[in-house]
């Protein structure tokens, strides 16, 4: 039998807020879902790094900021809010060590 090589699944992100959408210029060769999930609250956090605005949001408007995970296809597989992303960093700031 021959080695077919398996395709990894393909995901797209859309950033989402109150006034609108923009797509996530690539789309994404993953292993998995979980692994979709990593890259959009890494880019979660880039955002709100280099917004110069995010700070001044008031935390209901930061709250309606979400990434949705999709298929090929356009299938709506998971919603990450951005405040997700906050509790990693967080997190991550509390384990490292000095």
């Amino acid at each position: 039998m021959a080695n077919i090589p398996v395709a990894m699944p393909r995901y797209n992100l859309f950033l989402y807020n109150q006034h609108g959408q923009a797509r996530y210029p690539e789309t994404l060769d993953l292993p998995n879902l979980e692994a979709a999930k990593r890259v959009a609250l890494r880019v979660a956090q880039v955002f709100m790094d280099v917004v110069p605005y995010w700070r001044d949001l008031s935390p209901d408007q930061q709250s309606r900021f979400v990434i949705e995970i999709a298929d090929e296809i356009g299938g709506l597989l998971l919603t990450v809010p951005f405040n997700e992303a906050e509790e990693a960093t967080a997190d991550q700031a509390k384990t490292k060590p000095n």
